[in-house]
């Protein structure tokens, strides 16, 4: 049985509501699954698209071997590109990571999901000289970029591994091939739909020392809920503080 509503829409509504209102409607739930809830590698397709032009700008528009001057490239390409401005911590962000880096003087520093290369260079100005940086980026095409824009800043390849792996496997690439057996920073720069998973592993393969920071980034976004009530709760992590979205967590139990 159709549905017929009359009065303003008149007695031919049911064709309104079947055929303008019904994929209208549709239309509005796919855009909304699309730019909220859809998996981050959907998502990151948009972004690679622009790799090549955000790196072309950096080259022309950076002092190379300055990191400070990189940095300030990519925010200024970030202010016409809204994909690439989603990738870069804000200045308050930027300020809490320099904190938590100093409050630990890390030793050996890992960082999953390098993306464009922003936080991969933010750590290593905050390093010492003799500390490795341990960068992950499961996408090829990011990870080159990155590992590109990572060079131009100044940074030598005694200074950082960058590993083309899921995060799981480049633990345990960490630990066969460069005999990394402990952590004691990690900076976890990806959307909300990896980290639990990627955050237990890390527990699990024991790889964390007590005391070990974690900052989890992208945590203001409603599906994260879940994730922080379930860190909260967790014996093995206490959460520490938090700036627009970057949360800071120590890991404080061995498995």
């Amino acid at each position: 049985m159709e549905l017929t509503i009359t009065g303003f829409f008149g007695s031919n509504s049911s064709l309104l509501i079947t055929g303008v209102l019904v994929p209208l409607a549709t239309g509005v739930v796919w855009a909304l699954y699309w730019y909220h809830l859809c998996p981050s590698d959907r998502r990151r397709s948009v972004v690679v698209k622009t790799q090549q032009t955000l790196r072309r700008y950096v080259l022309f528009e950076s002092t190379h071997g300055k990191p400070e001057s990189v940095l300030q490239a990519f925010k200024e390409y970030a202010r016409r590109d809204r994909a690439i401005k989603e990738l870069l911590f804000t200045e308050e962000q930027e300020c809490f990571l320099k904190k938590a880096a100093k409050q630990r003087y890390p030793k050996t520093t890992l960082l999953l999901g390098t993306q464009c290369g922003f936080s991969a260079i933010c750590l290593l100005q905050l390093l010492p000289a003799d500390v490795i940086l341990y960068a992950v980026e499961q996408d090829e095409s990011m990870a080159e970029s990155a590992e590109e824009m990572i060079l131009v800043a100044g940074f030598k390849n005694n200074r950082f591994r960058l590993l083309c792996q899921h995060p799981v496997d480049a633990v345990h690439i960490l630990k066969s091939q460069f005999g990394v057996k402990k952590v004691d920073f990690v900076l976890m720069d990806y959307r909300y739909d990896q980290q639990i998973e990627d955050l237990l592993a890390l527990a699990k393969l024991d790889i964390l020392n007590i005391g070990t920071l974690i900052l989890i980034n992208n945590t203001k976004h409603p599906m994260s809920k879940g994730f922080i009530e379930n860190i909260g709760g967790a014996e093995g992590y206490r959460i520490v503080d938090s700036c627009k979205g970057l949360l800071k967590v120590e890991y404080v139990q061995s498995q």
